[in-house]
């Protein structure tokens, strides 16, 4: 491997797995291990940089093989948090297809080459990924789908003696995702004997079963400084039926199952403020950034963000003024084709059990029926008389497919930047401006897929709500929160 540039690559992954443990009896046990983040030369035991923390728990998964390093995969949990910053951040796990001749880069200290001396600096190697066909041609046919090679079918990069467990990362186009721990092979760099990886696409279940179950908090959920899509406080009073529209002996819309949220359980959700009154609702995602629609109109160094409140009537846990405005481009047209502000805090937010961020989804997030959806926010209209302006409320949202939703607003309007949801959905029938569409598999984290951007102006009943569809902005967004 060559020397790399960077010192942010070690994970929690990286330097153990099962196959790590080849004295089971003695290698399991958490007294023997800890982790140290952020380090890059391992002769220098005072990098500015570097965390070291205790374990408290190791998993590996029941199924690991020893001899064929089948579900060659553990968890390790910390005694502590980590502290994210420059140097050490978590990675996201790679779901795509892994293809053929994809360029990815595995590193750790290792071997420079076989049987040769560790490496005291974090090195790094690109490799190509191999399909599963050459893979076992290779390898006899013993690799398998559990697994993927990657290397040189002549050799000369490799993982090598030293590295297992390490990551191995693949570049989406913005940011690098977790693919690969480095499990085994036959020497290092050998011609037509690549390396061999877990694939951890696979045990995305397995992972989350594991983080979400864990009981040795209270909850199950423990919310670090980077954790998104989760609150301490569980949701609560939330109907279990989607919201629906009726029309009363008046003839009256009403809006059905809205219900008064539970304190700081959508610890993302933020009141956008001028001169002390809420004119919109905005979502927060990372310490310096809140999402809002442009229609809002948010203005810097006069408006301000209020995060961790519940009733409005009283003071929330933190108020920040609003430093930059970024407002995504739009021809001007009505209704808007993009609909979209990043809102830039004059400080970070501070992460604790009332103030969170939420996840964003990737650009190839499918959003369908096995999707559970939300919407929450402030403000109050006709057809919700009994929904308090002050207090945060909440409803549950069915999503309306492309095709009837443009059977109803007209082909053109209805663009691939957009999703609809039930007409509840809609500002005239919730109130609020910049109200996020929330979305979770079962008991997993909230992602936002949708911020409200217009709908029928009377609530009517037979038109859908559309929102923002924010996996087509995520490139914007990264590049927006990237560059600043």
């Amino acid at each position: 491997m060559q020397p790399s540039p960077v010192d942010f690559n070690l994970m929690i992954w990286q330097g153990f797995g099962p196959s790590c443990q080849s004295r089971k009896w003695r290698y399991n046990k958490v007294d023997f291990w800890t982790v140290m983040a952020g380090k890059h030369d391992l002769e220098n035991p005072d990098e500015e940089s570097q965390q070291l923390v205790g374990v408290s728990k190791i998993v590996t998964h029941k199924d690991y093989n020893r001899m064929t390093k089948m579900h060659d995969i553990a968890l390790v949990k910390l005694k502590t948090p980590l502290m994210f910053n420059q140097c050490v951040r978590p990675i996201e796990i790679w779901m795509m297809p892994i293809e053929p001749k994809k360029q990815c880069t595995v590193t750790g200290w290792g071997t420079t080459r076989e049987n040769g001396p560790h490496a005291n600096r974090l090195q790094e190697v690109n490799v190509t990924c191999l399909s599963s066909e050459d893979c076992n041609k290779f390898y006899l046919g013993i690799v398998q789908p559990t697994m993927f090679c990657a290397g040189d079918p002549e050799g000369g990069v490799d993982a090598c003696q030293g590295d297992s467990g390490g990551p191995l990362s693949c570049y989406t186009g913005s940011r690098y995702e977790l693919a690969g721990v480095v499990s085994w092979g036959v020497g290092c760099g050998r011609a037509r004997r690549p390396g061999v990886y877990t694939k951890v696409q696979v045990y995305l279940d397995w992972i989350n079963e594991f983080i979400q179950g864990d009981t040795s908090m209270p909850g199950g959920i423990t919310v670090t400084e980077e954790s998104c899509g989760q609150s301490k406080i569980m949701t609560c009073r939330l109907d279990s039926r989607p919201a629906w529209l009726y029309a009363t002996l008046e003839g009256e819309v009403r809006v059905g199952s809205v219900t008064e949220a539970c304190a700081n359980s959508w610890p993302w959700q933020v009141s956008l403020q001028s001169k002390g009154r809420h004119y919109c609702s905005g979502t927060l995602i990372h310490h310096h950034w809140v999402l809002a629609p442009q229609h809002c109109r948010c203005k810097p160094t006069v408006d301000t963000v209020v995060l961790g409140g519940h009733d409005l009537r009283f003071m929330a846990a933190q108020t920040i003024p609003v430093d930059e405005v970024f407002s995504h481009p739009h021809d001007g047209t009505f209704p808007p084709t993009s609909d979209l502000t990043l809102i830039k805090l004059s400080v970070p937010a501070r992460f604790d059990d009332t103030v969170s961020p939420v996840c964003l989804p990737h650009e190839d997030v499918r959003l369908d029926d096995s999707w559970s959806c939300v919407t929450t926010g402030w403000g109050s209209s006709n057809s919700a008389p009994k929904v308090s302006s002050a207090t945060l409320h909440q409803v549950r949202l069915g999503l309306v497919n492309r095709t009837a939703c443009r059977e109803s607003w007209g082909e053109d309007l209805i663009t691939d930047t957009q999703l609809c949801t039930d007409p509840a959905g809609s500002v005239s029938c919730m109130g609020d401006s910049g109200a996020p569409l929330l979305c979770q598999k079962i008991n997993g984290v909230f992602f936002l897929f949708g911020v409200v951007t217009w709908g029928s102006p009377s609530c009517d009943i037979s038109t859908p709500a559309v929102f923002s569809r924010l996996s087509a902005y995520r490139s914007w967004i990264t590049n927006i929160t990237n560059d600043i």
